[in-house]
């Protein structure tokens, strides 16, 4: 008498449960996207750094100068 009730729920837990899997699947998916963005963001920072480091030289004058200017940005 209630087998059809019990069929239907079990349809619908699984309709539910594919419905969160594919949710879920989407969700890692942007967070691997996120951080693969923010490595490249972090590798071209840090390429940026390591250009204006080696730009400048080891003479105190030309470091203070450079802090002077970099302050006053």
């Amino acid at each position: 008498m209630f087998g059809w009730v019990k069929r239907a729920a079990l349809w619908i837990v699984a309709v539910v449960a594919i419905i969160f899997a594919a949710w879920m699947s989407g969700k890692r998916s942007q967070r691997q996207e996120e951080a693969v963005n923010d490595l490249k963001t972090y590798a071209n920072t840090r390429k940026e750094i390591d250009n204006v480091e080696a730009n400048i030289s080891d003479d105190p004058a030309v470091l203070r100068d450079w802090l002077r200017e970099r302050g006053k940005q």
